[in-house]
């Protein structure tokens, strides 16, 4: 296989992930839908595939990280708003936002140990 194939293969999968048809990849990067179709059914495109979803998904959370904590700021400082209006609005958003802030913490460290505990039993059994 060709440093080539190995690019095709690799746009390829980064246009699967983002969820472009099988067919408009093809085209994208000058194959076929049907050859497309077909490295679907390699095991590791499939997963270089879910590699790029992965990547993809991360990247978006961050972003969304990154305006979560402009929307935070942003709300912050409008609890020193001139307006009463909005310093009870501003705290409303803010207070109901924080059960489930919380739920997810919960769920992140509940999951956390779930995973150290699954890992610690696979080293025991080995």
């Amino acid at each position: 296989m060709s440093v080539s194939d190995l690019d095709q293969k690799a746009k390829a999968a980064v246009l699967l992930a983002r969820g472009v048809t099988t067919d408009k990849v093809g085209e994208a990067i000058g194959v076929s839908g049907r050859t497309i179709r077909r490295w679907r059914e390699d095991p590791t495109f499939e997963a270089d595939v879910r590699t790029a979803r992965a990547t993809l998904l991360g990247e978006a959370v961050n972003a969304l990280g990154a305006a979560a904590r402009d929307a935070i700021a942003c709300l912050h400082a409008a609890l020193t708003d001139d307006s009463p209006n909005i310093r009870i609005r501003a705290a409303s958003v803010l207070l109901s936002a924080l059960p489930s802030i919380s739920e997810h913490v919960e769920l992140d460290e509940r999951i956390t140990a779930l995973e150290a505990a699954v890992q610690d039993n696979n080293q025991s059994a080995a």
